[in-house]
């Protein structure tokens, strides 16, 4: 049984921040306007233009409570996401449903009927007098802007541990969330539950692909089927990273650590990222205490990509040569100067590649076996397509690693910085020649750009598409 000191520890490392003793893209971050100055804001969520997060600062026109150890309980707050993507002036979710004391990390569902949040399970101070008052999981029904009072979630539990930090799927079906629960993994996992009639099933423990002894904390399921969360265990720092898995045929893959500055060694956690992958918001206490930071990518892209050229060097060769009779011993013989040889006026040949090659058309004696005399002789220069040439498999397997190189692009006189590769699946890498991995079947449009070193205006791409099997 908790006594009043964890459930306090519960509340401060599942609400606030775990005080616990592939390549790098590039990424820039901006510490938000909105964060107190002395408090704790974290756990961002954004919907329709609106940033919600969770915050333990003190606001003077609404009555706050203390804990029991003198800190001001956990409240959700919302700023609106300006057009110049500066943040409004921040003030707190004002609703009558939702509880007096900690409430925390709000999300919605998709079609935003279903909002899923996290509170103490007694909601007033009241209630809660004399009792334990553990951290639950609680539904609320959004009717056209109408809350209803907060459902809890049947796993709930006033006596043995705290459920937090829910996410849901965008359908409304599923949840993910963390819980100590007595015979977990850890000291905190993540578990899932998926609404099955109208009920919401018996939650499953995600295994130690996800889960380690330490923490994993702050789920964020995102559009793409990956599962972001935070975790102290993997290869972290030994405080709090970022990591996202994704879950391939009931089997979740190893996690992947996003990379600095999103990581760092301070607790880096609780993130929301916009369906493009390419920005949204984390929390994290290097400053101090924690604050929110805004992130987007400025990885070079390159919208104007068009599928790459596949050169032919098959060619229709023909000349009217003076000898038609069957009856002559002669013949016409085809050089092409890579090797190979050809009888007759009209020939297709497939040249090796680009080169140059000397193609002559000569009269031949059958009898004597001899060249007569040289009916055409020209210099044939075969050059490939100017572009950047994607070399890769057209076929991979899941979770089997390949290669794929630019080493026979031909740019004439542009000069790249850098290779830029986008895989299709949310990932990125630099350089001529890297190795990727899929981890879900499906078609993937590889892209691969470069910007000139002289003029930064100047942008080359191609696509080229692999399917990816099981």
């Amino acid at each position: 049984m908790l006594t009043h000191k964890s459930t306090y520890l519960i509340t401060l490392a599942l609400v606030a921040i775990l005080n616990i003793s592939v390549y790098s893209q590039e990424i820039n971050i901006v510490n938000l306007e909105t964060n107190s100055a002395s408090k704790n804001d974290f756990a961002p969520f954004v919907k329709d233009s609106i940033l919600y997060f969770t915050t333990n600062r003190k606001h003077e026109l609404i009555k706050t409570y203390l804990n029991r150890d003198n800190e001001w309980v956990y409240r959700l707050y919302k700023s609106d996401i300006l057009p110049n993507e500066a943040q409004a002036k921040e003030t707190p979710l004002q609703n009558p449903q939702l509880s007096k004391l900690n409430t925390a990390s709000i999300c919605w569902s998709a079609d935003t009927s279903t909002i899923v949040i996290t509170q103490n399970q007694y909601s007033t101070v009241k209630r809660s007098k004399g009792r334990q008052n553990l951290l639950g999981i609680f539904f609320i029904t959004n009717k056209k802007g109408e809350w209803s009072r907060p459902s809890a979630f049947k796993y709930n539990s006033r006596r043995n541990y705290s459920n937090v930090h829910p996410t849901i799927t965008p359908d409304g079906k599923t949840i993910y969330f963390v819980s100590d629960k007595p015979g977990g993994i850890g000291k905190a996992d993540i578990y899932e539950s998926s609404l099955v009639n109208g009920e919401w099933t018996e939650p499953v423990n995600l295994g130690r692909k996800v889960n380690t002894e330490g923490n994993e904390v702050f789920p964020f399921y995102h559009s793409s089927g990956k599962l972001y969360f935070s975790s102290e265990g993997h290869n972290s720092t030994g405080k709090l990273d970022i990591f996202y898995t994704s879950k391939n045929n009931g089997v979740w893959s190893a996690p992947i650590k996003l990379e600095y500055p999103i990581n760092t060694e301070s607790n880096d956690f609780s993130c929301y990222i916009y369906d493009s992958q390419t920005e949204g918001y984390f929390a994290s206490d290097r400053t101090g205490n924690a604050d929110i930071f805004k992130f987007n990518d400025t990885y070079p892209k390159f919208p104007d990509a068009s599928p790459q050229i596949e050169d032919n060097f098959c060619f229709t060769l023909f000349e009217n040569g003076p000898y038609v009779s069957d009856t002559l011993p002669y013949k016409y013989k085809w050089n092409f100067g890579d090797g190979a040889t050809a009888n007759g006026l009209e020939v297709d040949h497939c040249f090796p590649g680009p080169g140059k090659y000397l193609v002559e058309l000569n009269v031949v004696d059958t009898l004597a076996n001899k060249d007569l005399y040289t009916v055409a002789s020209y210099e044939v220069n075969l050059e490939r397509t100017p572009q950047i040439y994607i070399t890769a498999p057209d076929t991979v397997n899941i979770g089997t690693s390949f290669q794929l190189s630019t080493d026979i692009s031909t740019l004439q006189d542009f000069v790249p910085t850098q290779y830029f590769w986008d895989f299709g699946d949310g990932n990125k890498a630099k350089g001529v020649t890297i190795h990727h991995i899929f981890r879900k079947k499906g078609i993937y449009t590889i892209t691969c750009g470069a910007i000139s070193k002289l003029d930064p205006t100047d942008k080359r791409s191609s696509t080229r598409q692999i399917v990816v099997i099981e």
